[in-house]
Protein backbone atom coordinates (compact mmCIF):
# COMPACT_ATOMS: atom_id res chain seq x y z
CA UNK A 1 0.00 0.00 0.00
CA UNK A 2 1.41 3.52 -0.90
CA UNK A 3 2.50 5.70 1.70
CA UNK A 4 -0.10 8.84 0.17
CA UNK A 5 -2.89 5.94 0.72
CA UNK A 6 -1.79 4.92 4.42
CA UNK A 7 -1.54 8.98 5.25
CA UNK A 8 -5.42 8.63 4.06
CA UNK A 9 -6.44 6.49 6.92
CA UNK A 10 -5.70 9.40 9.51
CA UNK A 11 -9.18 10.75 8.27
CA UNK A 12 -11.02 7.68 7.25
CA UNK A 13 -13.99 7.35 9.61
CA UNK A 14 -17.01 5.23 9.35
CA UNK A 15 -19.42 2.45 11.49
CA UNK A 16 -18.92 -0.88 12.57
CA UNK A 17 -22.05 -3.16 13.80
CA UNK A 18 -21.61 -5.68 16.13
CA UNK A 19 -23.73 -8.84 17.44
CA UNK A 20 -23.48 -12.23 18.61
CA UNK A 21 -22.17 -13.34 15.32
CA UNK A 22 -19.08 -10.74 15.49
CA UNK A 23 -15.47 -12.23 16.09
CA UNK A 24 -14.26 -12.59 19.81
CA UNK A 25 -12.54 -9.52 19.58
CA UNK A 26 -15.49 -7.31 18.47
CA UNK A 27 -17.52 -8.15 21.85
CA UNK A 28 -15.87 -5.59 24.37
CA UNK A 29 -16.84 -3.12 22.62
CA UNK A 30 -17.32 0.11 24.62
CA UNK A 31 -17.17 3.91 23.09
CA UNK A 32 -13.85 5.63 23.75
CA UNK A 33 -12.01 2.62 23.66
CA UNK A 34 -9.32 1.62 20.99
CA UNK A 35 -9.88 -1.74 19.68
CA UNK A 36 -7.06 -3.50 18.11
CA UNK A 37 -6.56 -6.97 16.25
CA UNK A 38 -5.47 -9.74 18.53
CA UNK A 39 -3.55 -10.89 15.46
CA UNK A 40 -2.60 -9.05 12.10
CA UNK A 41 -4.61 -11.90 9.95
CA UNK A 42 -8.38 -11.80 8.55
CA UNK A 43 -10.99 -11.29 9.81
CA UNK A 44 -10.02 -7.92 9.23
CA UNK A 45 -12.53 -5.05 11.10
CA UNK A 46 -14.66 -3.71 8.70
CA UNK A 47 -15.42 0.05 8.73
CA UNK A 48 -18.38 0.94 6.39
CA UNK A 49 -17.58 4.38 5.18
CA UNK A 50 -22.02 5.54 4.90
CA UNK A 51 -24.75 4.08 7.21
CA UNK A 52 -26.60 3.03 4.93
CA UNK A 53 -24.16 0.33 4.10
CA UNK A 54 -23.38 -1.08 7.46
CA UNK A 55 -24.18 -4.88 6.58
CA UNK A 56 -27.19 -6.13 9.41
CA UNK A 57 -27.24 -9.99 9.71
CA UNK A 58 -27.97 -10.35 12.91
CA UNK A 59 -29.41 -8.85 15.70
CA UNK A 60 -29.91 -7.96 18.50
CA UNK A 61 -26.38 -5.80 17.72
CA UNK A 62 -24.60 -2.58 19.06
CA UNK A 63 -23.96 0.03 16.65
CA UNK A 64 -20.54 2.14 16.84
CA UNK A 65 -19.15 5.09 14.82
CA UNK A 66 -15.07 4.71 14.56
CA UNK A 67 -11.81 6.00 13.37
CA UNK A 68 -9.43 4.06 11.61
CA UNK A 69 -6.66 4.28 13.52
CA UNK A 70 -3.43 4.69 10.94
CA UNK A 71 -0.70 2.24 11.08
CA UNK A 72 2.65 3.30 12.94
CA UNK A 73 4.94 0.51 12.48
CA UNK A 74 6.82 -1.59 9.82
CA UNK A 75 4.71 -4.89 10.45
CA UNK A 76 1.30 -2.32 11.06
CA UNK A 77 1.87 -0.41 7.43
CA UNK A 78 2.44 -4.54 6.00
CA UNK A 79 -0.85 -5.57 7.90
CA UNK A 80 -2.71 -3.08 6.61
CA UNK A 81 -1.39 -3.30 3.18
CA UNK A 82 -2.78 -7.12 3.35
CA UNK A 83 -6.19 -5.60 4.84
CA UNK A 84 -6.35 -3.56 1.32
CA UNK A 85 -5.46 -6.45 -1.03
CA UNK A 86 -8.20 -7.08 -3.68
CA UNK A 87 -10.11 -3.80 -2.30
CA UNK A 88 -11.29 -1.34 -4.66
CA UNK A 89 -10.22 2.11 -4.69
CA UNK A 90 -13.98 2.91 -4.89
CA UNK A 91 -15.20 0.58 -2.36
CA UNK A 92 -17.52 2.26 0.51
CA UNK A 93 -15.45 0.33 3.66
CA UNK A 94 -12.20 0.00 4.78
CA UNK A 95 -10.47 -3.41 6.20
CA UNK A 96 -8.33 -2.15 9.23
CA UNK A 97 -6.07 -3.51 12.04
CA UNK A 98 -7.80 -0.77 14.75
CA UNK A 99 -10.53 1.52 15.26
CA UNK A 100 -11.20 4.29 17.98
CA UNK A 101 -14.38 3.55 19.04
CA UNK A 102 -15.72 7.24 19.05
CA UNK A 103 -19.50 6.97 19.93
CA UNK A 104 -22.17 4.69 20.02
CA UNK A 105 -25.12 4.94 18.04
CA UNK A 106 -28.65 3.54 18.39
CA UNK A 107 -29.01 0.66 16.36
CA UNK A 108 -32.54 1.91 15.08
CA UNK A 109 -30.87 4.33 12.77
CA UNK A 110 -30.10 1.46 10.50
CA UNK A 111 -33.41 1.14 9.54
CA UNK A 112 -34.11 5.03 8.86
CA UNK A 113 -35.64 8.25 10.22
CA UNK A 114 -38.55 5.91 11.96
CA UNK A 115 -36.03 3.23 13.13
CA UNK A 116 -36.93 3.11 16.21
CA UNK A 117 -40.70 1.37 14.91
CA UNK A 118 -39.02 -1.30 12.71
CA UNK A 119 -36.93 -2.26 15.54
CA UNK A 120 -40.14 -2.54 17.52
CA UNK A 121 -41.03 -5.11 14.49
CA UNK A 122 -37.74 -6.88 14.64
CA UNK A 123 -38.02 -7.81 18.02
CA UNK A 124 -41.34 -9.25 17.81
CA UNK A 125 -40.18 -11.26 15.11
CA UNK A 126 -37.58 -12.46 16.93
CA UNK A 127 -39.60 -13.54 19.43
CA UNK A 128 -43.00 -14.53 17.48
CA UNK A 129 -43.87 -18.36 17.58
CA UNK A 130 -45.98 -21.03 16.09
CA UNK A 131 -49.42 -19.57 18.07
CA UNK A 132 -48.43 -15.81 17.30
CA UNK A 133 -47.70 -17.08 13.66
CA UNK A 134 -50.47 -18.63 13.25
CA UNK A 135 -52.48 -15.44 15.09
CA UNK A 136 -50.81 -13.09 12.19
CA UNK A 137 -51.55 -15.27 9.54
CA UNK A 138 -55.56 -15.47 10.03
CA UNK A 139 -55.37 -11.90 10.72
CA UNK A 140 -53.59 -10.84 7.25
CA UNK A 141 -56.20 -8.83 4.70
CA UNK A 142 -55.94 -10.30 1.07
CA UNK A 143 -54.96 -6.69 -0.14
CA UNK A 144 -51.86 -6.51 2.12
CA UNK A 145 -49.57 -8.06 -0.21
CA UNK A 146 -50.79 -5.82 -3.14
CA UNK A 147 -50.02 -2.34 -1.16
CA UNK A 148 -46.97 -4.01 0.23
CA UNK A 149 -45.77 -4.18 -3.39
CA UNK A 150 -46.78 -1.00 -4.58
CA UNK A 151 -45.04 0.58 -1.62
CA UNK A 152 -42.23 -0.88 -3.20
CA UNK A 153 -42.95 0.77 -6.58
CA UNK A 154 -43.37 3.96 -5.04
CA UNK A 155 -39.86 4.09 -3.49
CA UNK A 156 -38.50 2.36 -6.83
CA UNK A 157 -39.47 5.74 -8.53
CA UNK A 158 -37.49 7.45 -6.26
CA UNK A 159 -34.17 5.52 -7.49
CA UNK A 160 -32.16 6.70 -10.02
CA UNK A 161 -30.73 3.34 -11.04
CA UNK A 162 -34.15 1.56 -10.36
CA UNK A 163 -35.93 1.75 -13.68
CA UNK A 164 -35.52 -2.39 -14.66
CA UNK A 165 -37.51 -3.04 -11.54
CA UNK A 166 -40.35 -0.71 -11.40
CA UNK A 167 -43.66 -1.97 -12.04
CA UNK A 168 -43.11 -5.65 -11.46
CA UNK A 169 -44.60 -7.67 -8.56
CA UNK A 170 -42.80 -6.67 -4.94
CA UNK A 171 -44.43 -9.30 -2.85
CA UNK A 172 -42.23 -10.69 -0.13
CA UNK A 173 -39.32 -8.31 -1.98
CA UNK A 174 -36.79 -8.45 0.92
CA UNK A 175 -33.95 -6.15 -1.11
CA UNK A 176 -32.95 -4.44 -4.07
CA UNK A 177 -29.25 -3.83 -3.98
CA UNK A 178 -29.03 -2.76 -7.11
CA UNK A 179 -31.18 0.58 -7.11
CA UNK A 180 -30.09 1.96 -4.07
CA UNK A 181 -26.79 1.98 -1.62
CA UNK A 182 -29.98 1.31 0.75
CA UNK A 183 -30.71 -1.51 -0.72
CA UNK A 184 -34.72 -0.95 0.56
CA UNK A 185 -36.81 1.88 2.24
CA UNK A 186 -35.49 0.94 5.63
CA UNK A 187 -32.16 -0.63 5.04
CA UNK A 188 -31.95 -3.86 5.90
CA UNK A 189 -34.93 -3.91 8.03
CA UNK A 190 -36.84 -6.44 5.43
CA UNK A 191 -34.20 -8.71 5.17
CA UNK A 192 -33.81 -8.93 9.28
CA UNK A 193 -36.97 -9.68 9.58
CA UNK A 194 -36.95 -12.86 6.98
CA UNK A 195 -33.85 -14.22 8.97
CA UNK A 196 -35.04 -13.87 12.64
CA UNK A 197 -38.41 -15.48 11.22
CA UNK A 198 -37.09 -18.39 9.83
CA UNK A 199 -34.76 -18.64 12.83
CA UNK A 200 -38.19 -18.88 15.19
CA UNK A 201 -39.67 -21.02 12.85
CA UNK A 202 -36.99 -23.35 12.81
CA UNK A 203 -36.73 -23.34 16.62
CA UNK A 204 -39.78 -23.14 17.59
CA UNK A 205 -42.06 -24.08 14.51
CA UNK A 206 -43.35 -27.42 14.02
CA UNK A 207 -42.31 -30.02 11.38
CA UNK A 208 -43.99 -28.86 9.07
CA UNK A 209 -42.66 -25.17 8.49
CA UNK A 210 -40.62 -25.50 5.57
CA UNK A 211 -40.89 -26.70 2.57
CA UNK A 212 -39.60 -26.37 -1.01
CA UNK A 213 -40.02 -24.51 -3.69
CA UNK A 214 -39.78 -25.23 -7.79
CA UNK A 215 -36.01 -24.87 -7.71
CA UNK A 216 -35.77 -27.05 -4.41
CA UNK A 217 -34.53 -24.68 -1.87
CA UNK A 218 -36.05 -24.86 1.52
CA UNK A 219 -38.56 -21.49 2.16
CA UNK A 220 -41.07 -20.74 4.86
CA UNK A 221 -44.41 -22.94 5.18
CA UNK A 222 -47.64 -21.63 6.29
CA UNK A 223 -48.38 -20.08 8.86
CA UNK A 224 -44.74 -18.66 8.73
CA UNK A 225 -44.52 -17.57 5.26
CA UNK A 226 -48.28 -15.62 5.87
CA UNK A 227 -46.88 -14.27 9.48
CA UNK A 228 -43.76 -13.47 7.75
CA UNK A 229 -45.66 -11.42 4.96
CA UNK A 230 -47.26 -9.62 7.72
CA UNK A 231 -44.46 -8.33 9.44
CA UNK A 232 -43.37 -7.09 6.45
CA UNK A 233 -46.09 -5.32 5.51
CA UNK A 234 -45.81 -3.65 9.52
CA UNK A 235 -42.70 -2.81 8.72
CA UNK A 236 -43.14 -1.11 5.68
CA UNK A 237 -45.96 0.57 6.90
CA UNK A 238 -44.16 1.78 10.25
CA UNK A 239 -40.71 2.22 8.91
CA UNK A 240 -41.49 4.01 5.68
CA UNK A 241 -44.58 5.86 5.92
CA UNK A 242 -44.75 8.44 3.13
CA UNK A 243 -44.56 5.33 0.73
CA UNK A 244 -48.19 4.50 1.98
CA UNK A 245 -51.68 6.14 2.08
CA UNK A 246 -53.91 6.26 4.87
CA UNK A 247 -55.62 2.97 3.61
CA UNK A 248 -52.71 1.19 2.45
CA UNK A 249 -51.55 1.97 6.46
CA UNK A 250 -55.03 0.26 7.56
CA UNK A 251 -54.69 -3.05 5.41
CA UNK A 252 -50.45 -3.19 6.08
CA UNK A 253 -51.09 -3.13 9.64
CA UNK A 254 -54.55 -4.65 10.58
CA UNK A 255 -52.80 -8.16 11.41
CA UNK A 256 -50.38 -6.11 13.71
CA UNK A 257 -52.73 -4.07 15.55
CA UNK A 258 -55.13 -7.31 15.62
CA UNK A 259 -52.24 -9.25 17.49
CA UNK A 260 -49.99 -6.79 19.22
CA UNK A 261 -52.36 -4.03 19.37
CA UNK A 262 -56.00 -5.17 19.90
CA UNK A 263 -56.88 -1.60 21.15
CA UNK A 264 -55.45 -0.05 18.52
CA UNK A 265 -57.05 -2.13 16.29
CA UNK A 266 -60.54 -2.03 17.60
CA UNK A 267 -60.77 1.78 17.27
CA UNK A 268 -58.99 1.73 13.70
CA UNK A 269 -61.54 -1.03 12.63
CA UNK A 270 -65.22 -0.12 13.97
CA UNK A 271 -65.61 2.85 11.85
CA UNK A 272 -64.66 1.39 8.51
CA UNK A 273 -64.54 -2.61 8.99
CA UNK A 274 -62.73 -4.81 6.58
CA UNK A 275 -61.93 -4.50 2.98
Amino acid sequence: MPVEDLADLRATAGFVFTSDESPAYLKPATAGVRLTLPVFTPPWIVVDHVLERVPVTNWPGRLFRVRVVPPTTDEERAAMARAAEGLASHADYTRAIAVDLLEELSPSALFGPNGDAVVRVIEVASALDEEGARALASARRPAAEREYSKAWDRWLAEQPEAAPYRDQEHAFTLAIPEASPSESPIGHGFSLIWKVVSRGAQDRGSAGSFTFDDDGDQVLADPWETALGALLDTAMALGAPHLVDGNAVTVLTTAWNTVFEPRKHADTDAPQGHA
